[in-house]
């Protein structure tokens, strides 16, 4: 998939305004599309604010010719200040005791289901086209937590902006399909609520849309299914390490191929997934208080800040021509993990 853009020439404005104001003025931006998007989503919340806030910064690249306003407000530098941003907030939510009550149970099936959906994707979307990064992303998004875990495994993979659009437009669209049919089909199935709430926490992306379904379905569903999700987030930590370490192998053109196994490690770990885990220790350890409910709203809001800029840099070219293969390869991964959590629930009888 290209995405080589000719470079923007400066416009009179841009040269006339520091780096710093141009990059205030691309904060500014994404943050008007961002709250225009949080508001709308709440009159569709099946769509939900990043997808929309995506969406109204490709329509303003594509159709309003603002590509090259987007290159003068530094958004590509805005975008990753908010992608690994949301990350940090969203650590300040996580209760590893939590986590940790539930794990048990939930974590031998999201061993299971993340396993498979990582090496479907991986192994079958080259029969698709689909580049490895977008594979990457689409098993990773799939598995853990949908936009949040794209936004934490793009930097180490170097993702394209269009990549990480199309990636999270194609976990979204399933994700709402799951909204939709999961309560129903777990009805039809006659699951018990942790039954369901064990099927949702591990096949449904978005935390907002695990509530959804799992409250949906019953009560002590929706509570146990937030439990199972968290534990799901937290695995964010040691796929995106894990991620790191195997670049060499999987980029060919990683430089660190020659390197130690310390450098490599040092590689692995970026900065902000270090300050996720020690966010999740504050909130562990008390001292966030009462405040995570605020903080989560806020993580939610600095990734719809993100996709506003992810949207910004994206082009239709690139879009055009990674085709369907991605969709069918978010299809084919998102039923893998759904019929494999309810596969090993019925074989352990949980269901």
């Amino acid at each position: 998939m290209n995405d080589s853009v000719q470079p923007a020439s400066p416009a009179p404005w841009a040269i006339a305004l520091s780096p710093r104001a141009r990059l205030a003025a691309g904060v500014g931006l994404c943050l008007l599309i961002a709250v225009v998007a949080w508001y709308a989503a709440q009159f569709v919340p099946l769509v939900g604010a990043p997808i929309i806030a995506i969406l109204i910064g490709v329509l303003l690249t594509n159709l309003a010719g603002s590509a090259r306003v987007a290159s003068q407000l530094r958004i590509k530098d805005v975008s990753g200040y908010a992608l690994r941003g949301g990350i940090v907030i969203l650590g300040l939510t996580l209760n590893l005791k939590d986590v940790a009550a539930s794990g048990a149970t939930s974590l031998p099936i999201l061993a299971l289901t993340i396993t498979l959906g990582l090496a479907f994707p991986l192994l079958i979307g080259k029969l698709f086209g689909v580049h490895w990064r977008m594979r990457c992303l689409i098993g990773m998004g799939t598995t853990i937590c949908g936009a949040s875990a794209i936004a934490a495994l793009a930097p180490v993979l170097r993702a394209k902006t269009e990549e990480i659009a199309y990636s999270i437009s194609v976990i979204f669209f399933f994700n709402m399909l799951a909204v939709i049919i999961f309560p129903a089909l777990g009805h039809l199935l006659h699951l018990s609520d942790d039954g369901f709430g064990m099927w949702s926490g591990t096949a449904v992306n978005d935390t907002s849309a695990v509530v959804a379904a799992g409250f949906a379905y019953s009560h002590a569903a929706g509570v146990y299914a937030t439990i199972v999700k968290l534990t799901r987030t937290t695995l964010i930590i040691p796929l995106v390490i894990g991620f790191g370490l195997l670049m060499p192998w999987i980029d060919p053109d990683t430089s660190a191929g020659g390197t130690h196994l310390g450098a490599r490690v040092k590689q692995a770990l970026p900065w902000f997934i270090g300050m996720f885990i020690v966010a999740s220790l504050l909130n562990t350890l008390g001292l966030v208080g009462p405040f995570a409910p605020q903080l989560q709203l806020l993580a939610r809001f600095v990734l719809v800040v993100a996709g506003a800029a992810v949207g910004l840099q994206a082009h239709w070219r690139a879009f055009a021509g990674a085709g369907a293969g991605p969709l069918l390869l978010g299809m084919g991964t998102w039923a893998v993990v759904a019929l494999s959590s309810l596969a090993v629930q019925a074989w352990t009888n949980m269901m």
